[in-house]
């Protein structure tokens, strides 16, 4: 059983700390990925991992091994942790047909002919490339492109496999294909993986378990549905996915719900925040906002301020008492602006700012 142990990780660059004390942990199996914003330390804590940057304090394990403790002198180079890293711009060698970039790992360890052969054509039936073995890179599209490299990760049978942004220079549509099937060949072989992306769409659909970072810490660790449901802070409420902050003017706590008061009068029942502070705000995602032409029980009244028609839904920008929202609204007739509405908060939470 394969996981992976984080303790206190340390990186400074300069005067610069990159990673800030971040601990975590990956169970076998189990697919992590690091979210946040650019230089918020995600990619950073990834190298550490692989062994591409040396730490400055903290504990890294893999499996039974730790290959990274400043404080006891350990440190394992990275060919010697049992990884497998897919980089953001692929790194195929364009002189190389598919199959020697697959197999040039096995080769340079010179492991039989057979072998090899038999290794390689398992992977490209894996990432579904299989008659495409004697292509050079300039003959395949960018999402087979990265097929190629995740194969050369997967081909060394690695313990743990480390994705840093894979599917950012993809087009959208490629980029939404390609997030399955990376969480399809993860199922099937069973495989730990550690991934890095700023997307948060990515990270919802692929994830066991989402870390959001930002300046070098762990803000959140949980689900995909607790982090988008119970948010830890504002921050994490607004990094993931779309949300509304209402100010309140008062709050009562009782049991597992918080009355809530905002400024402009209207009271709400919110669920009551992961950890407790001075200040708080309350969140309402758009999706959890039911819009209506007639007043329903405990609605609130409104004026529609823009209306914009995507396809599957309409964005509505709503104003309801100087304060205007959103409110993302599935099918149905589509009201035009200074239209009168009411609107019903479904669901909300209390986060701490």
């Amino acid at each position: 059983m394969v996981e992976v142990i984080v303790r206190d990780l340390l990186k400074k660059f300069g005067s610069v700390v990159a990673v800030d004390r971040v601990s975590f942990n990956v169970k076998h199996g189990e697919f992590l990925t690091l979210l946040g914003p650019s230089g918020c330390g995600k990619t950073t804590t990834l190298r550490c991992i692989a062994g591409l940057e040396i730490p400055d304090d903290g504990e890294i394990r893999i499996g039974e091994k730790i290959v990274s403790a400043p404080r006891k002198g350990i440190f394992v180079p990275p060919e010697k942790r049992n990884i497998g890293m897919v980089f953001q711009n692929y790194a195929v060698w364009p002189h190389m047909t598919v199959f020697d970039n697959i197999a040039y790992p096995l080769k340079i360890r010179r492991l039989p002919k057979d072998e090899i052969r038999r290794r390689v054509k398992r992977v490209l039936e894996l990432v579904h490339l299989e008659g495409l073995e004697n292509r050079y890179p300039h003959q395949l599209s960018g999402g087979q492109q990265q097929r190629v490299a995740l194969a050369r990760a997967l081909v060394m049978e690695p313990e743990v496999l480390l994705l840093d942004e894979p599917l950012s220079n993809l087009d959208a549509k490629l980029r939404e294909e390609m997030r399955f099937e990376i969480k399809e060949i993860q199922r099937r072989v069973g495989i730990t993986v550690i991934y890095v992306t700023h997307d948060q769409a990515e990270a919802m659909a692929m994830s066991d378990k989402i870390a959001v970072m930002n300046k070098g810490r762990i803000l959140q660790i949980g689900t995909p549905t607790e982090i988008y449901r119970k948010p830890a802070n504002a921050f994490v409420a607004e990094f993931i996915g779309l949300a509304n902050f209402l100010e309140y003017k008062s709050l009562r706590f009782e049991n597992n719900r918080v009355s809530v008061e905002l400024k402009n009068g209207v009271l709400l029942l919110c669920s009551p925040p992961v950890k407790s502070s001075d200040k708080y705000v309350v969140v309402v995602r758009p999706s959890d906002i039911e819009i209506s032409k007639e007043p329903l029980p405990g609605s609130i009244p409104g004026t529609i301020v823009k209306a914009t028609f995507l396809g599957g839904s309409v964005d509505y920008r709503v104003d309801i008492g100087g304060q205007v929202i959103r409110v993302e609204s599935k099918g149905g007739e589509l009201m035009s602006p200074g239209s009168r509405v009411y609107l019903v908060i479904r669901y909300c939470v209390l986060a701490p700012l």
